[in-house]
């Protein structure tokens, strides 16, 4: 697996983030505001990931459950 941002389309091939790991990220940075995290917009990026990863395992799992049937 190629793990360089660089070659992978600026995407690492990483674990998902997960609404529980925004959510760890955005009560970090709410503790500390003057923390690289809060100041850089990281904790918005991270709660978008996780809900754009909420929605794609949604509709996999809702296809997953059409050839069920």
């Amino acid at each position: 697996m190629n793990n360089n941002p660089s070659q992978t389309g600026g995407r690492s091939q990483g674990t998902a983030m997960t609404s529980e790991d925004a959510s760890r990220i955005q009560s970090a940075a709410d503790r500390n505001p003057s923390a690289p995290s809060a100041t850089s917009e990281f904790k918005e990026r991270a709660q978008s990931a996780a809900a754009r990863n909420a929605e794609s395992t949604s509709a996999r799992n809702e296809s997953a459950g059409d050839r069920k049937k």
